[in-house]
């Protein structure tokens, strides 16, 4: 009877339970019961896993279906711990191509050519133009194991706002934008907008043309066929050959230009040149150099050509108010135009603007005598139609007005600038050439006797020359 007993004896089910060696995984293996023993229930199975430490992770469903139907004898992943998930990097997004910055590159024409005097060297940006931006690193999300431990995400490291010279960043310190006009430089650490470019060396096929929104500066040479266009001003420490240089500033130019007929200066402000040889000149205001020839010369304001040689020999040269030199034309007979008064394209903008005030006055005078007639009526008695047609007119009739005035103020201007030719003149230190055509405002007097040490004005309608 006792051996019966034994062999009879109730073994309920049992588990064992193991966790991976990263702590990750729990995993359960079931023991079947004997003679009848008991099945574990879903409070018994949770039991034993807290008294294993198993308390994270659980898999509720797994349990549930474990209780319903298993195999003996067979591992099953009960709980599973989460990874962390560790933040994502902040990521800085340049507005410009970086590598164009750095390599020149020419610029391909429609027909698949390229020009190689058109090589990008400058890469202009405006205030307020955007230049980079930012996305904010995450802090990621924290994991844990089956034990319960949490397992720490590392917050993702954050992108620099690379803040350089003449930038600023947007308040909340995610964008990056210019504070000037200039050029645009990238170091590889920081942008910069730098309002002077500075070329250490000449300016030819290596570099390209020059187009900037700022001062240029040139320590070397400016060969033939090349441009240099720049808002501010422009200094050549160099030659310059046949060239053209348009600043919206000054230009100054150490050693001059042999331009050969083909270089062009053209400057909002002064000029300022060593010689000045077969080039036409634009200056909206001094032109300062120590010879002038064989070349048209325009100043907004004056000429001074009396250090050095102080020569003006060929050509034209023409001043709003004086023209200050040693001497005029050659003992040859060189012809040499020189002229007190305004460009011609002065005196065409004058008429331009006469004509267009007359036409808008027209346009203003047909508006207002409409508005007069469809105001005689009661507006109440306006037709849908009529009272859209009264509403256009009366908001066009502002914008008109204000148009004919600044026209006109302009206008008047120009025409005090044309009454101020009478008091220009024209001063030699040294001696004034037969073959030298004067003209100042529109009287013209030719040199037909050298002339030494005098002042050439306009009195009565009548060009005289004084002491």
């Amino acid at each position: 009877m006792g051996n019966l007993r034994e062999e009879l004896q109730v073994v309920n089910e049992t588990v064992v339970l193991e966790i991976s060696r990263d702590r990750m995984l729990g995993v359960i293996e079931f023991q079947e019961p004997l003679n009848g023993g008991k099945v574990l229930s879903v409070h018994d199975i949770k039991k034993e896993l807290q008294k294993k430490g198993i308390v994270s992770g659980i898999l509720e469903d797994v349990i549930a279906e474990l209780v319903k139907s298993k195999k003996y004898r067979y591992k099953y992943i009960i709980a599973k711990g989460e990874q962390a998930e560790d933040g994502k990097d902040g990521v800085l997004k340049l507005n410009f191509d970086k590598e164009e910055i750095k390599h020149l590159r020419p610029k391909e024409k429609e027909d698949g050519t390229v020009d190689f005097r058109e090589l990008s060297a400058v890469r202009n940006v405006k205030t307020g133009d955007l230049l980079a931006t930012k996305t904010m690193a995450t802090m990621g999300k924290n994991g844990f194991n089956v034990l319960g431990q949490t397992i720490k995400a590392k917050k993702g490291k954050e992108a620099r706002l690379p803040k350089g010279k003449n930038t600023h960043a947007s308040e909340d310190g995610l964008s990056l934008y210019a504070s000037v006009d200039g050029k645009l430089e990238y170091d590889g650490h920081n942008v910069y907008v730098n309002t002077v470019y500075t070329l250490n060396g000449d300016l030819d096929s290596g570099t390209g043309n020059i187009d900037f929104l700022g001062n240029v500066i040139i320590t070397g040479s400016v060969k033939s066929g090349f441009t240099i266009k720049a808002v501010g001003s422009v200094e050549v420490k160099g030659s310059v050959e046949e060239a053209t240089i348009m600043a919206g500033g000054d230009i100054f130019l150490s050693y001059g230009i042999q331009g050969g007929n083909k270089g062009k200066l053209v400057a909002g402000g002064n000029i300022i040149a060593k010689f000045i040889q077969n080039t036409t000149v634009e200056a909206g205001g001094d032109v300062i150099t120590e010879a002038i020839m064989h070349s048209n010369v325009s100043a907004g304001n004056m000429i001074k050509v009396e250090s050095g040689k102080g020569l003006i020999v060929g050509g034209s040269v023409s001043a709003t108010s004086l023209i200050l030199a040693r001497n005029i034309g050659s003992p040859m007979g060189t012809v040499t135009c020189v002229q007190i008064g305004v460009p011609p394209s002065t005196y065409e903008k004058f008429k331009a603007l006469e004509k267009q005030i007359a036409e808008e006055n027209s346009n203003l005078r047909k508006i207002e005598k409409s508005i007069q007639f469809l105001c005689l009526k009661s507006q109440a008695s306006l037709d849908p139609q009529k009272q859209a047609m009264l509403r256009k007119l009366l908001d066009a009739q502002g914008p008109l007005k204000e148009t004919v005035e600044a026209l006109q103020h302009e206008y008047r201007e120009l025409a005090n600038t044309l009454r101020d030719v009478q008091d220009g003149m024209i001063k030699i230190s040294d001696t004034i050439h037969p073959g030298v055509k004067v003209t100042i405002g529109s009287t013209i007097k030719y040199i037909d006797d050298s002339q030494v040490h005098c002042t050439i004005r306009r009195t009565e309608g009548e060009i005289v020359i004084g002491s």
